[in-house]
């Protein structure tokens, strides 16, 4: 609320999906508001924190939320597990990009099969994989992925492990994705919170993954499919694979 109270608020007047500016009121009674998208059912923040005020908050994010709480990291270390090797029924070798790399932690998963390169916009996050995995200390960059000048045509695999819900502008990071993949490149989203189960639509605000300054948008797999597709990424495999995990 502080963040709210003092930094510029962003209206959304259109979907960023479909374009559509008819929209229904989703929360309840929380005093941070999210509505839905009538024709493609997106739910998103409505006003989101400026840019400026979200690089406050992301600001030290691996210090105040990520490596305080050691429950949690144990708990996605098993998220790791299960992406690293659903990723590996696709793919075993290349070079990749760990788009919001946080401290290395996903990356450092991968073998030396792999060229790893991640770019990050919490700097401590970064001085922590210097520091933690040397392996990545020339790899892992401070900068924006959209603002990175890695070569078009350049990875084999860009994955997204909680970004897609978190960025301002998720097209403007698609669209740099289907630049910068190789042809028949891939691109993996994950642990992006699902606007279209059972559980979200039940609990509405009061749903676990319900963090209003963070996750700005809640997809559904259509939606998000529908976004990819303008820049000619096509969805060839989808799976909830957290069940009967802490992140389930």
């Amino acid at each position: 609320e502080e963040l709210y109270r003092n930094y510029e608020k962003i209206k959304i007047k259109k979907c960023i999906i479909c374009h559509s500016d008819k929209f229904t009121k989703w929360t309840k009674e929380s005093h941070f508001q999210a509505y839905k998208c009538n024709d493609c059912a997106l739910i998103f923040m409505n006003p989101q924190l400026s840019e400026e005020g979200l690089n406050k908050y992301y600001n030290d994010y691996i210090g105040k939320r990520r490596i305080n709480n050691k429950l949690k990291m144990e708990q996605r270390n098993l998220q790791y597990k299960l992406d690293y090797n659903l990723i590996n029924k696709f793919i075993t070798k290349g070079k990749i990009l760990d788009v919001g790399c946080n401290g290395g932690f996903f990356l450092n998963f991968f073998d030396n099969d792999f060229e790893k390169h991640g770019t990050e916009v919490d700097q401590h996050a970064v001085e922590f994989a210097k520091k933690n995995f040397p392996e990545l200390s020339k790899k892992i960059i401070f900068k924006k992925f959209e603002n990175s000048e890695y070569d078009n045509n350049f990875f084999d695999l860009i994955i997204m492990r909680g970004v897609v819900e978190h960025v301002s502008n998720p097209e403007l990071y698609i669209k740099e994705v289907s630049k910068k993949l190789k042809k028949n490149g891939l691109f993996y989203i994950c642990a992006t919170p699902n606007g279209s189960s059972f559980c979200a639509n039940y609990f509405r605000e009061r749903w676990s993954l319900f963090h209003p300054i963070q996750h700005l948008w809640h997809y559904s797999s259509h939606n998000l499919e529908i976004l990819c597709s303008k820049y000619s990424l096509k969805l060839i495999f989808q799976d909830f694979q957290y069940m009967g995990t802490p992140y389930e």
